[in-house]
């Protein structure tokens, strides 16, 4: 356990001496100062004046799936270089010589990548709370605990990626990730669109979800599972349970492919 602690720790301070977690904190500051100012106009929608609890409720709905979505790609950047980069530099040699088991030292990079990045988008969606809550003196329920539980599909984009880069290059392993995830928000969103009532009727039949869909990794799903804990509506696309199973069994399968694969690398 205090090998996996140390190293976890160690990841993360590698993290942050990265050049590009300040360019993408920098960014995400500028984000967040823009869409302070969405919290402080007045709006009218056919000449009625539009409360601004109503406007800032749409409006942190909307920035919490952008958040949500901009971490996977930066949980795909940050991971996709740990093992080459590791190699090159011999901290893995420094790792692995000592008492730390190779599991050990996977599991504990992962581990570091993925509550780095969790806390950064936990506080990127908390400073929204927060300038709601000053704005306005509403209160958005569920919104950090929906936060927390997008950082499951943080931990899936995490192994995915450090999956693939053990065979790809850096930058293809984040492509064929992002790919994976773009596919999983394309073709879940389109089915969640298909269950509205009048797109039924404009396409004039029902809609059944393909098999090739029901197996792929449910990221969009999951996030929208989340979201629903803001909206407070009911998540009738598909059973909770399942989604919860699919990312949860993709993220585990790929953890021990990984393994199996690092234990038979030569280092």
């Amino acid at each position: 356990m205090n090998n996996l602690i140390r190293i976890s720790v160690i990841t993360i301070k590698d993290q942050m001496r990265q050049k590009s977690f300040y360019l993408l904190l920098a960014m995400a500051v500028v984000f967040i100062l823009l869409i302070r100012g969405c919290y402080q106009g007045n709006y009218s929608v056919n000449g009625r004046q539009v409360e601004s609890v109503s406007v800032a409720w749409h409006v942190s709905l909307l920035v919490f799936h952008f958040i949500a979505a901009s971490m996977l790609l930066m949980a795909s950047m940050l991971s996709m270089g740990m093992f080459s980069r590791d190699r090159d530099d011999g901290a893995m040699v420094i790792f692995l010589s000592r008492s730390v088991d190779r599991w050990q030292y996977v599991l504990g990079r992962i581990a570091g990548i993925w509550i780095f990045t969790t806390t950064i988008m936990f506080i990127l969606h908390l400073a929204i709370f927060l300038i709601v809550l000053a704005n306005t003196g509403g209160m958005i329920t569920g919104y950090l605990t929906a936060s927390l539980l997008c950082s499951f599909n943080l931990l899936f984009a995490i192994v995915l990626t450090c999956f693939l880069s053990l065979f790809l290059p850096n930058v293809m392993a984040a492509i064929f990730t992002l790919g994976i995830i773009g596919i999983s928000f394309l073709s879940d969103g389109a089915y969640q669109a298909m269950q509205s009532e009048l797109i039924r009727q404009m396409i004039s039949g029902e809609n059944h979800a393909s098999f090739w869909r029901i197996l792929f990794p449910k990221v969009y799903m999951f996030q929208h599972y989340a979201s629903t804990l803001i909206t407070n509506n009911a998540f009738d696309c598909m059973s909770p349970t399942y989604v919860w199973g699919n990312i949860v069994f993709y993220s585990g399968a790929l953890f021990a492919a990984l393994l199996w694969c690092f234990y038979r690398s030569e280092i």
